[in-house]
Protein backbone atom coordinates (compact mmCIF):
# COMPACT_ATOMS: atom_id res chain seq x y z
CA UNK A 1 0.00 0.00 0.00
CA UNK A 2 3.11 2.17 0.38
CA UNK A 3 4.14 1.97 -3.25
CA UNK A 4 4.03 5.16 -5.64
CA UNK A 5 1.11 5.86 -7.39
CA UNK A 6 -0.28 4.07 -10.54
CA UNK A 7 0.63 4.97 -14.25
CA UNK A 8 -2.04 4.73 -16.87
CA UNK A 9 -2.23 1.41 -17.07
CA UNK A 10 -3.27 0.68 -13.41
CA UNK A 11 0.26 -0.20 -12.36
CA UNK A 12 2.47 1.06 -9.41
CA UNK A 13 5.15 3.46 -10.62
CA UNK A 14 7.29 1.88 -8.10
CA UNK A 15 7.58 -1.64 -9.85
CA UNK A 16 4.81 -1.51 -12.81
CA UNK A 17 6.34 -4.15 -14.73
CA UNK A 18 7.56 -7.70 -14.61
CA UNK A 19 10.92 -7.10 -15.46
CA UNK A 20 13.33 -8.20 -12.35
CA UNK A 21 14.04 -5.01 -9.74
CA UNK A 22 14.01 -4.47 -6.75
CA UNK A 23 11.47 -2.24 -4.12
CA UNK A 24 11.47 -0.71 -0.72
CA UNK A 25 8.08 -1.14 1.15
CA UNK A 26 6.86 -1.71 4.51
CA UNK A 27 6.63 -0.16 8.03
CA UNK A 28 9.47 -0.62 8.89
CA UNK A 29 10.94 -0.39 5.11
CA UNK A 30 12.55 -3.80 3.55
CA UNK A 31 13.90 -3.89 -0.14
CA UNK A 32 12.46 -6.78 -1.84
CA UNK A 33 13.47 -8.46 -5.24
CA UNK A 34 10.19 -9.27 -7.64
CA UNK A 35 11.35 -10.94 -10.35
CA UNK A 36 8.28 -11.62 -13.03
CA UNK A 37 6.32 -9.98 -10.87
CA UNK A 38 5.09 -6.13 -10.52
CA UNK A 39 2.73 -4.25 -7.97
CA UNK A 40 -0.64 -3.31 -9.63
CA UNK A 41 -4.25 -2.90 -8.98
CA UNK A 42 -6.24 -3.05 -12.68
CA UNK A 43 -9.81 -4.44 -12.72
CA UNK A 44 -8.04 -8.20 -12.81
CA UNK A 45 -6.37 -7.76 -9.36
CA UNK A 46 -7.27 -8.73 -6.47
CA UNK A 47 -5.82 -6.53 -3.38
CA UNK A 48 -6.64 -5.55 0.14
CA UNK A 49 -6.47 -1.65 0.03
CA UNK A 50 -4.33 0.13 -2.66
CA UNK A 51 -2.11 -2.07 -4.41
CA UNK A 52 -1.14 -6.36 -4.79
CA UNK A 53 1.43 -7.80 -6.07
CA UNK A 54 1.08 -9.62 -9.21
CA UNK A 55 3.62 -12.36 -9.69
CA UNK A 56 3.32 -14.68 -12.65
CA UNK A 57 4.81 -18.32 -13.74
CA UNK A 58 7.25 -18.37 -16.60
CA UNK A 59 8.45 -20.95 -18.67
CA UNK A 60 11.10 -22.14 -17.05
CA UNK A 61 12.44 -22.06 -12.99
CA UNK A 62 14.35 -18.70 -13.71
CA UNK A 63 11.56 -16.86 -15.68
CA UNK A 64 9.02 -17.87 -12.35
CA UNK A 65 7.97 -15.44 -9.99
CA UNK A 66 9.66 -14.76 -6.80
CA UNK A 67 9.71 -12.53 -4.06
CA UNK A 68 11.94 -12.09 -2.07
CA UNK A 69 13.08 -9.96 1.42
CA UNK A 70 16.83 -8.79 0.69
CA UNK A 71 17.41 -7.83 4.75
CA UNK A 72 18.35 -10.56 7.06
CA UNK A 73 15.76 -10.68 10.26
CA UNK A 74 14.80 -13.38 12.50
CA UNK A 75 12.09 -15.09 10.60
CA UNK A 76 9.53 -17.52 12.26
CA UNK A 77 6.40 -17.29 9.98
CA UNK A 78 5.31 -15.64 6.64
CA UNK A 79 1.56 -14.71 6.13
CA UNK A 80 0.02 -13.32 3.29
CA UNK A 81 -3.02 -12.99 1.03
CA UNK A 82 -3.55 -14.39 -2.22
CA UNK A 83 -5.95 -15.01 -5.12
CA UNK A 84 -5.70 -16.35 -8.66
CA UNK A 85 -5.60 -13.11 -10.88
CA UNK A 86 -8.21 -11.97 -12.97
CA UNK A 87 -10.22 -15.27 -15.03
CA UNK A 88 -6.83 -16.96 -14.87
CA UNK A 89 -7.42 -20.87 -14.33
CA UNK A 90 -7.66 -22.11 -10.94
CA UNK A 91 -4.70 -24.66 -9.50
CA UNK A 92 -1.48 -22.41 -9.54
CA UNK A 93 1.23 -23.55 -6.58
CA UNK A 94 3.45 -21.32 -4.85
CA UNK A 95 5.79 -21.87 -1.80
CA UNK A 96 7.64 -20.41 0.80
CA UNK A 97 11.68 -20.88 0.69
CA UNK A 98 14.05 -19.62 3.37
CA UNK A 99 17.35 -19.30 4.31
CA UNK A 100 19.81 -19.88 7.25
CA UNK A 101 22.68 -18.19 5.48
CA UNK A 102 21.76 -15.00 3.94
CA UNK A 103 20.30 -16.66 1.09
CA UNK A 104 23.56 -18.71 -0.16
CA UNK A 105 21.74 -21.69 -0.25
CA UNK A 106 17.89 -22.38 0.41
CA UNK A 107 15.58 -24.74 1.49
CA UNK A 108 11.43 -25.34 0.78
CA UNK A 109 8.59 -25.73 2.25
CA UNK A 110 5.57 -27.82 0.83
CA UNK A 111 3.59 -25.83 -2.06
CA UNK A 112 0.26 -24.74 -1.95
CA UNK A 113 -2.07 -24.62 -4.30
CA UNK A 114 -4.20 -21.33 -4.84
CA UNK A 115 -7.67 -22.35 -5.94
CA UNK A 116 -9.71 -18.91 -4.80
CA UNK A 117 -10.17 -16.35 -6.89
CA UNK A 118 -10.46 -14.21 -3.97
CA UNK A 119 -8.07 -13.36 -1.52
CA UNK A 120 -6.98 -16.43 1.93
CA UNK A 121 -4.67 -15.75 4.36
CA UNK A 122 -1.66 -18.17 3.59
CA UNK A 123 0.84 -19.04 6.79
CA UNK A 124 3.85 -20.99 6.80
CA UNK A 125 5.74 -21.58 10.13
CA UNK A 126 9.80 -22.10 9.43
CA UNK A 127 12.41 -23.20 11.33
CA UNK A 128 14.31 -21.22 14.22
CA UNK A 129 16.95 -19.43 12.99
CA UNK A 130 15.40 -18.36 9.40
CA UNK A 131 17.25 -15.47 8.25
CA UNK A 132 15.63 -14.72 4.88
CA UNK A 133 12.71 -15.45 2.81
CA UNK A 134 10.91 -15.78 -0.45
CA UNK A 135 7.71 -16.29 -2.31
CA UNK A 136 7.97 -18.31 -5.29
CA UNK A 137 5.55 -19.46 -7.73
CA UNK A 138 5.81 -23.19 -8.43
CA UNK A 139 4.28 -24.44 -11.86
CA UNK A 140 5.54 -22.90 -15.00
CA UNK A 141 1.77 -22.51 -17.07
CA UNK A 142 1.47 -18.68 -17.56
CA UNK A 143 -0.92 -18.13 -14.97
CA UNK A 144 -0.64 -15.46 -12.43
CA UNK A 145 -1.51 -14.93 -9.12
CA UNK A 146 -2.39 -11.88 -6.78
CA UNK A 147 -0.33 -11.61 -3.17
CA UNK A 148 -1.00 -8.83 -0.96
CA UNK A 149 -0.48 -7.95 3.15
CA UNK A 150 3.02 -10.14 3.67
CA UNK A 151 3.57 -10.02 7.21
CA UNK A 152 6.84 -11.45 8.44
CA UNK A 153 6.52 -12.43 11.68
CA UNK A 154 9.41 -13.63 14.29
Amino acid sequence: DDALDASSWGNSDSKPSYKEGTVVLGTPAYTWLLRNALIAATSGDKYQDKFAIRAQSGSSADQTARIEIQEDGEYNCVEFLAAIYGSDAAGLKIKVEYSFDQGSTWQATESVTIENTQLDTYQFILPEGVKRIAIVVVENTGRRVNIDEIKLLK
